[in-house]
């Protein structure tokens, strides 16, 4: 699979800003590849078990409702 630059030099900001490491190119495509593998993993763990639920799993809304006063 071949990412677009723009999304890698994204991901660089995101580990410099927010984490302050510096990646080489090599580092960067493999910090992108071993996330794009976990997800990847996630989805696939997430549909195999909407799969065997009895009842279908449903995405909740996490906004509280609001009281009524």
């Amino acid at each position: 699979m071949k990412l677009k630059p723009e999304t890698l030099e994204k991901l660089r900001v995101i580990l410099k800003e927010d984490f302050g490491q510096e990646v080489s190119d090599q580092e960067l495509h493999e910090v992108a590849f071993n996330l794009l593998g976990y997800y990847d993993t996630l989805l696939q763990c997430y549909c195999e078990d909407n799969e065997k639920a009895e009842v279908p799993i449903v995405q909740h809304d996490y906004e509280p409702e609001r009281q009524k006063a």
